[in-house]
């Protein structure tokens, strides 16, 4: 029987710290990070959200899953215990190797049992001056196991009203709420780091369309940013303002109306970024679909049934094979969805439609503006490259733009075939 998730919260004042010294000089951004975006190689998914307490403090919150943990006893007689290790780093960015801040905490648990379905939400405090954009390297290592996880967090306190100034918090219990993306009509507490009379939230509901392939090259077209409907949120005293996520989009949070800076909150449909519906399998088929396909299955009464003949006609009309095409496929859109989610879903970004169709590319380099993937070997004819731009959006720091190439034509077209084959590329 599942027994209910427990939250417990760790004070920073009450964590034992101490000085890290075991991290490399090397830069990040000479570092191979495809490992960032494979899902088979994580074995911790702690969670991270940054606030800036004032000018000089921000305080990194983290979310740990107990039941990731290796829990031994010593003896027969002895609980069972983990130790958990995170250290953190700050430098200027990813391209400098120079430390401006570095902090190690040890976490201790027990347990009557050898697992635990409890969480550990916590903060780090770190030196961050105002003005400026950083990289935090948060690296967690379950000292057990020595299962490890490195996680890498900008931090950008660059303006007064930047995202990283808020706090969203479950009004219940008053706990950080880590992510910014929901899949119901919640009600979430609102804090800013200085006193405000008044939010100001303009709310967009945007179909956004699917990315288009790598080699199409079109004109971007700018961002309409007058809302769809606009409204105020009043603090009370303790300067916390509660907002409900009714309506599927996304919710731009601010306090200074007259910039674009703010917090942006983005409500998907019910199961994300999981995909739980039929409705939610079809429009990711536009990938590989040819576009009578493509309407065929939109237009179809029966979406699910439309779905499911064409995969077991892609997979020679074999179920099993056509099984393990759609498990695939369709773990690489919540996987998507999973890392590149901005103000639209994951699948549909750029970097969501190089992964659905590519898979986790074999390398990526990242600077501050850029991710470079590669499939492939070094020097070999048939390696694939593909860099993405990060873009100046107001509503996300998760958003980049592929540099899209003519000569790109020939290759998507031919994982395409791979895929309608009834093979995973």
């Amino acid at each position: 029987m599942n027994r209910r998730r427990i939250f417990k919260f760790i004070f920073s004042v009450s964590i034992i710290a101490v000085l890290a010294g075991c991290f490399s000089s090397n830069k990040v951004s000479v570092q191979n990070l495809s490992n960032q975006y494979r899902n088979d190689q994580h074995y911790l998914h702690p969670e991270y959200s940054l606030y800036h307490v004032n000018d000089s403090i921000s305080l990194l919150y983290f979310k740990l899953d107990e039941s990731e943990l290796l829990y031994i006893r010593r003896n027969q007689a002895d609980s069972f215990s983990a130790m958990v290790k995170i250290m953190c780093k700050v430098t200027e960015s990813y391209d400098a190797d120079r430390l401006l801040d570095t902090t190690s905490i040890l976490l201790n648990f027990t347990s009557i049992t050898n697992t635990k379905r409890e969480y550990t939400v916590g903060s780090i405090p770190l030196k961050i001056k105002a003005g400026t954009t950083h990289l935090i390297t948060a690296d967690i290592i379950d000292l057990t196991s020595k299962k490890a996880e490195i996680t890498y967090i900008t931090a950008d306190k660059t303006s007064p009203d930047c995202d990283q100034n808020f706090m969203l918090r479950n009004p219940a219990n008053g706990y950080v709420v880590f992510s910014r993306a929901v899949d119901s009509a919640t009600t979430y507490a609102i804090m800013y780091n200085k006193p405000v009379t008044k939010f100001y939230v303009n709310y967009y509901n945007r179909n956004f369309p699917v990315a288009t392939p790598p080699f199409s090259i079109v004109e971007a077209k700018p961002f309409l940013y007058k809302p769809d409907s606009s409204f105020v949120l009043t603090p009370g005293t303790s300067g916390v303002a509660l907002i409900n996520l009714k309506r599927v989009g996304f919710y731009h949070i601010q306090v200074d109306s007259g910039t674009h800076y703010g917090m942006t909150i983005y409500r998907f449909e019910k199961h994300y970024p999981n995909v739980g519906e039929a409705y939610q399998m079809m429009t990711p088929l536009r990938y590989i679909t040819t576009n009578d396909e493509f309407d065929h299955i939109t237009g179809a009464k029966n979406v699910k049934q439309a779905i499911d003949e064409f995969w077991i006609s892609t997979a020679g009309n074999t179920k099993e094979r056509a099984r393990a095409l759609i498990r695939n496929y369709y773990n690489r859109v919540q996987d998507a969805n999973r890392y590149f989610t901005s103000y639209e879903e994951g699948w549909k970004t750029d970097r969501g439609m190089v992964y659905v169709v590519y898979g986790p590319p074999s390398t990526i380099f990242r600077n501050s503006n850029t991710e470079t993937w590669t499939y492939g070997e070094d020097k070999n004819y048939m390696t694939i490259s593909f860099t993405f731009v990060k873009t100046n959006n107001p509503f996300s720091d998760n958003d980049y733009a592929l540099q899209r190439q003519q000569q790109y034509r020939n290759l998507w077209y031919n994982a395409v075939d791979i895929w309608r084959e009834g093979r995973v590329y």
